[in-house]
């Protein structure tokens, strides 16, 4: 797979990187130890900035503690982006409101504490209007496994972590969680943006998630926070890359690249799911969404490759129970499934996890999979149906090479040829203009995301080696 050239989209990089440092500061500190910190942390005004001078910080504990304004935040620093190094037993946190903290490492350690940055200093003290931009956190993991962390807790409201870079957790915790809780206030509002999460081990059990949104108790309530611009690449923590656990968010135009695992919208409802690239290079168990719980929705995005099954299907549309605990699986009612385009994926599958036992036998219901693309160029029919599809609307797909007999109706065969378009993504032609997501579906670059002064190591080569599988010539014939 081909990419169009990203100058533009590094160039917006930098200069989103760069723009913390356009405000006026009131006063400048550059500190160069914990004792320094401390001491002018203690007397920050609006405006004012701390910077972290170059060299290895060991055992740093901080705590930026302060209020700034929209006009003035109040910024934490390095003096040169990626010559901060905060090591050994180090961590951060952020309590009040308009605070930027930018350009700092944690690397060679772990957390002493329940995360590497934390946006809170207790229950009582939590950030608001806060940002973390270009923060790396590279192979910070305590070397107990079974001791569980997280490298970034976003609590509070309107907060953002935007262009950082986080790789390696092997430890249980997800790598990066919205903590929710009505003391704090359950509307948080946040955005995670165009941050690379780079790989994670397969860590056996439950609880190797790189992103949850929220947790089963509050998940009736809405978060309405935005994940969107974001790459996981080779997330393989568990079968949850992300795990929704709330309503109101919107996942839209991430890259999923050779992870394997699902977006899951495991609890919650009202969400949505627009927008994304979902690229498994026919790695095992690479999946795409699995959709429980009502209103959920799923449209414009684009699956290729993906080689799991089951709950890592490339769609997994799940059986429900009909009284669930806020811990069990809410049946799919409302769901809207449209303009997505699957190519050369394993499994479209409706009615995941039927379980007589546990009650887990309710079909979705009131729902609508429509002008959908499903192509398979080795001619196999990735569509499976376990259970009824009554309650769900098939109408307006187009699947190649044959339409699939599982679906009851609402689906036509076409003999679809692709080629590869500017995007880099595989798209018929001619063009099927009814059915799949847009031929114009923006890619983010992988270059836009994480910061430009630290190395990106992950599973991706170049550009040309993606889709090496499939034919070079620029058409399928």
């Amino acid at each position: 797979m081909k990419f169009p050239s990203q100058s533009l989209s590094l160039a917006l990089l930098l200069v989103t990187g760069a723009s913390w440092s356009g405000a006026a500061h009131a006063a400048s500190h550059l500190v160069h130890d914990v004792s320094e910190f401390n001491t002018v942390a203690a007397a920050l005004q609006p405006g004012d900035e701390v910077v972290l001078a170059n060299g290895t910080w060991t055992d740093a504990r901080l705590l930026l503690k302060a209020s700034g304004t929209a006009a003035a935040p109040i910024t934490l620093r390095a003096q040169t982006p990626g010559q901060v190094i905060l090591s050994g037993q180090s961590d951060l946190r952020l309590a009040g409101e308009y605070l930027h903290v930018a350009d700092l490492v944690f690397r060679d350690g772990f957390s002493p504490s329940e995360a590497v940055v934390a946006f809170r200093e207790s229950s009582k003290a939590v950030a608001r209007h806060s940002r973390v931009s270009g923060v790396v956190i590279d192979d910070y993991s305590n070397p107990d496994s079974s001791d569980q962390d997280q490298w970034v807790m976003l609590y509070g409201a309107f907060n953002r972590l935007d262009h950082s870079q986080l790789r390696g957790k092997t430890n249980a915790g997800p790598t990066v969680v919205v903590v929710r809780d009505a003391a704090q206030g359950l509307d948080n509002q946040h955005r995670i943006d165009h941050n690379w999460f780079g790989p994670r081990p397969a860590l056996g059990v439950n609880g190797g998630e790189t992103l949850r949104v929220g947790t089963s108790d509050s998940s009736l309530s809405d978060s309405n926070s935005t994940v969107e611009y974001n790459w996981f690449e080779g997330c393989d923590g568990e079968t949850e890359i992300i795990s929704n656990k709330s309503g109101g968010n919107v996942y839209r135009g991430n890259v999923f690249y050779r992870s394997a695992g699902a977006l899951t919208l495991r609890h919650g409802n009202g969400n949505q799911v627009i927008d994304n690239i979902f690229l498994g290079d026919g790695k095992s168990g690479t999946g795409g969404v699995r959709v429980i719980n009502a209103q959920q929705q799923v449209s414009n995005n684009y699956f290729q490759g993906l080689a799991g099954s089951s709950n890592r299907a490339a769609l997994a549309v799940m059986h429900g129970q009909a009284a669930p605990a806020l811990s069990g699986y809410a049946p799919v009612v409302n769901a809207t499934i449209e303009r997505n385009t699957f190519v050369d994926v394993s499994k479209v599958s409706f009615g995941v996890g039927y379980n007589a036992a546990t009650g887990i036998v309710v079909p979705a219901s009131n729902s609508r999979f429509r002008n959908n693309l499903l192509v398979n160029r080795t001619g196999a029919d990735p569509v499976t149906v376990n259970g009824s599809m009554a309650g769900v609307a098939s109408t307006g797909n187009l699947q190649s090479p044959l339409a699939s007999p599982a679906l009851p109706g609402g689906v036509d065969s076409v003999a679809a040829t692709l080629v590869q378009a500017s995007n880099g993504l595989w798209v018929p032609s001619p063009a099927l203009p009814s059915a799949g997501a847009s031929a114009t579906l923006s890619v983010t670059s992988r270059d836009a995301t994480g910061v430009a002064w630290y190395p990106k190591q992950g599973e991706w080569t170049d550009a040309a080696a993606v889709g090496h599988r499939l034919p070079t010539n620029g058409a399928d014939r």
